[in-house]
């Protein structure tokens, strides 16, 4: 008896960016930074859309649209029209457990609810009371494949569900080579494996175009004659040269993409349906046409650049020759008022030099016209020397 569906509910989780698509999405439904279908998509202020997720993390890192770097916040990030979320979740997806052998493909809405509830390679918890396992779902049943047995051969414990594919890991029993057929016991047949003379191999150099392929046993002889093998050395050099390449081509790529807004490049679907050359020559006229329009627009914003420079330059050096020509001039000016200064100090001294003369020529003729004086003429041609002597030092200050 199968169990309830409640008790096959799946707890696996479902990253909707790891999702494949039945046919190429549209460019148009493209997140420009993740470079996925848009999940949860939401528009900015300058009309582009974004996932929810992708902007959010953008904008903590610099706020600016990532497309054509204008100004931007979170205030600014508004939920996409409903008909974008809808063309985006009509999308037909192949089942995540595809590579476990489950074909169905459903709308990307419906991926979800499809692993949780009806694909039968989901893991489910065992249907055991107190068994914490999980298992696929098309594999539950009543009894625990959890449950330990032991082997026959070897009395190892091990689970139920790994009862089957032990006899090729027990050590106690024996299996063929699946190159030479021999049988060996299963500890010593991977060891075997790695040098067993009729296993089937490609040449050391077909990774550089060589397509022979022989038996380990007859590979040899081929090696010593073989030109890809003599010419590895040089090969593996012009290899390691060509990813450098790619990885700088990579770096100039970002560096324009921040420069210039990616435009969205023809589909492969697209591509592939149109068999025409006609169509295949106009469709690479086309990138051509890009490509000129993109080294066209970054030679403008180049030419502006240099002339917004040399503008530049020109004003500092008229900036520089005013700010020379202001500096002469107010040197100038205080040159004409330190002379006028040196002209009024020199006319003061010459003043001062008459004073002092004038008044040395009064003191000396009253002495020489009075004769020999009383004590109080005395005392007063005393005090005409005195103011004489101290005219003297003034004269010498």
């Amino acid at each position: 008896m199968a169990p309830p569906r409640s008790t096959r509910s799946s707890l696996q989780s479902v990253d909707l960016r790891a999702l494949d698509y039945l046919t190429s999405p549209s460019a148009n439904l493209l997140c420009p930074i993740c470079h996925s279908p848009l999940i949860t998509p939401v528009q900015t202020q300058c009309l582009h859309t974004f996932c929810s997720a992708c902007i959010s993390l953008s904008l903590e890192r610099s706020l600016t649209c990532p497309v054509d770097r204008k100004p931007l916040n979170h205030d600014d990030v508004t939920p996409a029209p409903i008909m974008i979320a809808n063309l985006v979740n009509d999308l037909v997806v192949l089942c995540p457990n595809r590579e476990k052998g489950c074909p169905t493909t459903c709308a990307r809405w419906l991926v979800e609810s499809h692993v949780r509830e009806d694909c039968g390679y989901a893991t489910v918890k065992c249907v055991k009371d107190g068994c914490d396992g999980m298992v696929e779902r098309r594999e539950a049943e009543e009894e625990c494949v959890h449950e330990e047995v032991e082997c026959a051969f070897c009395q190892g414990v091990m689970r139920k569900l790994d009862l089957e594919s032990h006899p090729k890991e027990c050590p106690k029993l024996s299996s063929d080579c699946p190159y030479c057929s021999e049988s060996f016991p299963n500890p010593e047949l991977a060891d075997h494996k790695l040098v067993c003379p009729a296993e089937v191999i490609d040449c050391a150099a077909s990774h550089f175009g060589c397509t022979y392929s022989s038996r380990r046993s007859e590979l040899d002889q081929h090696l010593s004659g073989c030109h890809f093998v003599a010419l590895t050395p040089i090969l593996q050099l012009h290899t390691e040269r060509i990813e450098t390449l790619e990885l700088e081509n990579k770096a100039i790529r970002q560096k324009l993409d921040l420069l210039l807004p990616p435009r969205p490049l023809p589909s492969q679907s697209s591509a592939g349906a149109s068999s025409d050359p006609n169509d295949a020559n106009s469709a690479g006229r086309d990138m051509t046409s890009e490509m000129q329009d993109y080294t066209y627009h970054l030679y403008s914003e180049y030419e502006q650049l240099r002339s917004d420079f040399e503008r530049l330059n020109v004003q500092i050096r008229e900036l520089d020759v005013k700010q020379d020509m202001a500096r002469i001039n107010e040197g100038l000016r205080y040159n004409d008022e330190m002379t006028g200064v040196r002209a009024a100090i020199n006319g003061l001294r010459m003043q001062l030099h008459w004073l002092l003369a004038s008044r040395r020529e009064t003191g000396t003729g009253g002495a020489g016209a009075g004769g020999a004086r009383s004590v109080a003429g005395s005392s007063v041609s005393g005090d005409a020397r005195r103011m004489s002597d101290s005219a003297r030092q003034v004269v010498k200050l």
